[in-house]
């Protein structure tokens, strides 16, 4: 939400964790004691789901939007998840998965695993994993263990800036971009894939004075 807040100013962002609070109230009474009521309450009963209509909406990567319109994109779907089962407290846990493009979850009950896509609002297995990722480069994916590997906090930061960083860039906002390079080389100072973003954006900048800069990765 904090995010949320640097780029919306005069949000108030004690108020958004309300609506969450709010939210994890509804789904303890739901009740929400596994992946499968997970889902349900959050896709079936809340119905957040992927905004595949206007995927490349600044709205889909600000928390307090998705919370309001109840649509986003993978990762941010994926954040309201991550907050409702941090705060159930009842022997449920969630992490985010860094899987490429397509962000998931993995939820874990009594040393029993299970995957979600928030996007999709549906549980899946793992070979749909890779036929969503398939269907995302249109060629076959190898199957790689690492593509599931759990995301910290800095790592999911990060990603949610990369997809504003993304938004921006394609409309040619690079005050923006630098602010979003600026946020992430916070989280990682030594990071040389963002220090040379940021080297040759300002290189660019300086240069092309009033020229746009564009890139046209795809969200996740």
């Amino acid at each position: 939400m904090t995010i949320a807040g640097e780029f919306q100013p005069g949000l108030s962002v004690a108020d958004e964790i309300a609506r969450i609070d709010d939210l994890v109230q509804q789904a303890g009474s739901f009740p929400v004691k596994d992946a499968e009521s997970l889902v349900e309450f959050m896709a079936v009963e809340q119905q957040f789901t992927g905004n595949s209509n206007q995927y490349y909406s600044v709205a889909n990567s600000l928390l307090n939007q998705v919370i309001e319109s109840k649509q986003g994109i993978p990762i941010t779907i994926a954040l309201v998840y991550l907050a409702v089962v941090e705060r159930l407290d009842n022997g449920m846990t969630a992490r985010g998965i860094s899987f490429p493009g397509h962000f998931l979850l993995r939820v874990e009950l009594d040393g029993r695993e299970q995957l979600i896509d928030p996007f999709g609002g549906r549980l899946v297995e793992r070979s749909e994993c890779y036929e969503i990722l398939s269907g995302l480069y249109g060629q076959e994916v190898e199957p790689n263990e690492r593509f599931f590997n759990n995301a910290d906090s800095p790592q999911i930061l990060r990603r949610v800036l990369e997809n504003l960083k993304v938004i921006h860039s394609q409309s040619g906002d690079a005050n923006v971009v630098l602010t979003c390079l600026d946020y992430q080389l916070m989280l990682f100072p030594e990071d040389d894939e963002l220090l040379q973003q940021q080297q040759n954006l300002l290189d660019h900048l300086r240069e092309n004075e009033g020229d746009h800069y564009s890139e046209s990765p795809r969200l996740h």
